[in-house]
């Protein structure tokens, strides 16, 4: 059968409401219809073995991909347009037509009723830093309805949720650095303090910052900040993205401001079992920050490696090749078992080119959902990573070397410090 088939059976027996108890100039159109389907396209065909049957709804005009939303709670369909309704609708439109569709079926079919007070409540819990007046008025306005409707349990959960984004809302604008519990002695931020330390308690203790930052991105952050990066928009989005550079500009300074060759040859060679443990860890964002720094020019140039670390360098490069539009880390990151931290830097890029290589609406003036649907996929990634945490105890001595990896050398006093360690030769 075709899905269009198999999904009327599921709004079969429903309970019809009468038209005549309802203002019919206030509630027409499809949104208060049991049934969107009239205002949904599809990809018809066969089924494969997994897919879901909103995995063929191709597009769809906004009031009936709300009320499709309501009347089936497949998980996947829901989730892509909690995360994704900001590329076609505003939240304080779908949170008001959530609301009047509640009250459209509150007494006729009760089932129907409550979907759309949880997609309503789903939609506000990821608000975060988002939440405006409006939205506070209209979640204020159904908690009440919601009272006086006898609907105490959806009311208080109802209730309970605006509370909590108020909360975060006033609380949390701006992410807080990663701080030890106790001060530390100054002299624990001595270079040699790296090399007496073990590349592997160094690495869970940059993992365990790492996903501090990392499982405080929401994924209403994530469109925010590929349209335009901001602090205020996106805060802790771009302080994991400025976690990273820190991280990579902080590792290269490490090795140029060694004074020796061999105090150099020893940072370097600690660095790169660092990033061989992050790997292990499945902590592939410093991993490639760590790579980054070690292959920077300015710093490969005045450092000579063993064919053993070569080789060490050789396959962290395979495993970071952009060829093929990253492959093999595409590859490493599916294999994955969390806990994990993605790259950000391979789901920006996807998004980037999926939002701005394809179009918003269908031919027909339809909401192209299918570029919703890849939308959410893409940043699911960076749930999926965050569902798991590590189990790292943190120490407080290599935190607190760290200093929050602010101390570096830029761009271009790294390359004036490469060529004092190593001038370049003079054209004859």
């Amino acid at each position: 059968k075709q899905w269009y088939q198999r999904r009327v059976a599921i709004t079969a027996g429903t309970e019809t409401v009468d038209s005549t108890e309802v203002d019919a100039d206030e509630r027409t159109g499809i949104l208060f219809e049991v049934d969107p389907a009239p205002e949904l396209m599809y990809n018809y065909g066969p089924a494969k073995q997994g897919d879901s049957m909103h995995s063929y709804i191709k597009g769809g005009t906004v009031d009936a991909l709300i009320a499709e939303a309501t009347i089936y709670r497949d998980a996947e369909f829901v989730q892509t347009i909690i995360f994704t309704h900001s590329t076609f609708t505003t939240t304080d439109d779908i949170l008001k037509k959530c609301m009047k569709r509640y009250q459209f079926y509150a007494q006729t079919n009760t089932k129907l009723a409550e979907t759309c007070v949880k997609l309503f409540n789903d939609v506000l819990s990821n608000v975060w830093m988002y939440l405006t007046k409006p939205m506070i008025d209209v979640a204020t306005e159904f908690v009440k309805i919601l009272f006086e409707d006898k609907q105490m349990s959806l009311a208080l959960t109802l209730q309970n949720t605006l509370l909590t984004q108020f909360q975060y809302c006033r609380e949390h604008k701006c992410d807080v650095m990663y701080s030890p519990a106790t001060s530390i002695s100054s002299e624990h931020l001595n270079w040699t303090f790296f090399l007496k330390v073990k590349p592997r308690d160094i690495a869970h203790q940059m993992t365990q910052i790492d996903f501090d930052k990392f499982s405080k991105i929401k994924l209403c952050e994530i469109l925010k900040y590929v349209k335009a990066p901001s602090e205020t928009t996106s805060p802790n989005m771009c302080s994991f993205v400025n976690h990273f550079n820190s991280v990579s500009f902080w590792a290269s300074s490490l090795v140029l401001r060694r004074e020796t060759k061999d105090e150099r040859q020893r940072v370097y060679r600690r660095l790169l079992s660092v990033m061989e443990h992050l790997i292990k860890l499945n902590n592939f964002s410093s991993a490639f920050a760590l790579f980054a720094a070690l292959c920077k020019t300015a710093v490969r140039r005045v450092v000579n490696l063993s064919s053993k670390q070569e080789k060490i360098l050789d396959n962290s490069q395979t495993l970071m090749d952009s060829s093929e539009s990253y492959k093999n880390l595409r590859s490493a990151l599916k294999s994955a078992t969390p806990p994990l931290i993605a790259y950000l830097g391979l789901c920006m890029a996807d998004l980037t080119f999926l939002i701005h290589g394809n179009p918003d609406k269908l031919e027909s003036g339809h909401v192209n959902f299918t570029k919703r649907h890849l939308t959410y996929t893409f940043m699911n990634v960076v749930r999926t990573s965050q569902a798991v945490p590590y189990n790292i105890t943190p120490r407080d001595d290599i935190i607190t070397f760290f200093n929050n990896f602010s101390d570096y050398m830029e761009e271009e006093e790294m390359w004036t410090r490469s060529e004092q360690i190593k001038p370049r030769k003079k054209r004859s």
